[in-house]
């Protein structure tokens, strides 16, 4: 009689971060291939926030770790990677950096009264996305681009996509929720930055960025159990380095929050995470593809310094046997 063999199970999450944060998630995801063998879509769950959103879906798609890396490398992409961009034709509409609205009107302002007076664990981005007045760019290029990557039906797998609830301050959790929607309208309403982008409405219901509630939203998988996740964070430092602004200690503090609790159930945890330099070396650049390209390199680098450190012989092990498991 064979003996069972327990099924080895991988999560990954991939943050909030704007162009700097897909660049940051190729490199990640390229690295762990070109290191480990393991291709990202093999994910048993991959929740996804803002930037983190598209690059989910880009996976569950079809598009491989290499046609990912593509775009910044330069190489040509494989034949089914080429089909599935090939069948983009909008082009990404982006707005000015900054507030994208002429009102002063808050979009809700009892937020700030909920998350300080009436909430448990505070959210202050929560409270600040109320006080903000709705933004005006149209998102929807988002929306069509994301649908054209990925046509038809949500993802068979497990494909998380969080926004949050402006009206309630509640985060939302696309792909697992139970709420109707599609992955074009899914991602736009993750990627939805308050005061920039007008809410995304589902159902009557205005939807803003997911990065508002955690821009990794990494605890989503603590309940689950798995055997490892991979957490790729675009915009957090390791808790041993200091912090450039209030924005990136809050966001990491919360984040290492997030991964103890995932790892009080036994699982391990493997996060890429900029470095102080790298953040720095960030915020002055352009967004343009040749510091996209910079990111992607340095991510790249840095992911394959993480997997090479003893800490990582684990992780890498847990990978090896989901490769060979799929």
């Amino acid at each position: 009689m064979s003996e069972n063999r327990k099924v080895t199970t991988v999560g990954l999450v991939l943050s909030a971060g704007g162009f700097s944060g897909a660049a940051h998630h190729s490199g990640v995801i390229d690295a762990l291939f070109r290191a480990t063998g393991w291709d990202s879509n093999l994910s048993d769950v991959i929740v996804g926030t803002s930037a983190g959103s598209l690059t989910a879906i880009s996976l569950r798609a079809g598009i491989s770790p290499s046609d990912l890396a593509s775009y910044y490398t330069g190489d040509p992409m494989s034949v089914e990677g080429q089909k599935i961009v090939d069948r983009v034709s909008t082009s990404l509409k982006m707005p000015e950096a900054g507030l994208s609205t002429t009102s002063k009107i808050p979009s809700k302002p009892t937020l700030l009264v909920k998350e300080f007076f009436l909430g448990g664990r505070l959210r202050p981005m929560v409270a600040i996305t109320g006080l903000l007045p709705e933004g005006e760019a149209d998102g929807s290029s988002f929306a069509e681009r994301t649908s054209q990557i990925h046509p038809g039906p949500w993802p068979s797998k497990p494909t998380w996509l969080c926004a949050v609830d402006l009206d309630s301050g509640k985060r939302v959790v696309f792909g697992r929720d139970d709420i109707k929607t599609n992955v074009g309208s899914a991602v736009q309403a993750s990627s939805a930055i308050p005061g920039r982008f007008s809410p995304t409405n589902i159902d009557g219901k205005r939807y803003v960025d997911g990065g508002v509630h955690s821009v990794t939203n990494s605890d989503l998988l603590a309940a689950l159990q798995l055997d490892l996740v991979i957490i790729s964070s675009s915009s957090t430092l390791v808790a041993s380095q200091k912090y450039t602004s209030l924005s990136v200690a809050w966001n990491s503090r919360t984040l290492h929050k997030e991964i103890d609790q995932i790892r009080s159930s036994g699982t391990e945890v493997l996060v890429f995470e900029p470095t102080v330099s790298d953040l720095q070396e960030r915020n002055k650049l352009e967004p343009t593809k040749d510091a996209a390209r910079k990111i992607f390199k340095t991510s790249q680098s840095s992911a394959f310094a993480r997997l090479a450190m003893p800490q990582s012989s684990k992780a890498r092990s847990l990978l090896e046997e989901s490769i060979l498991q799929n």
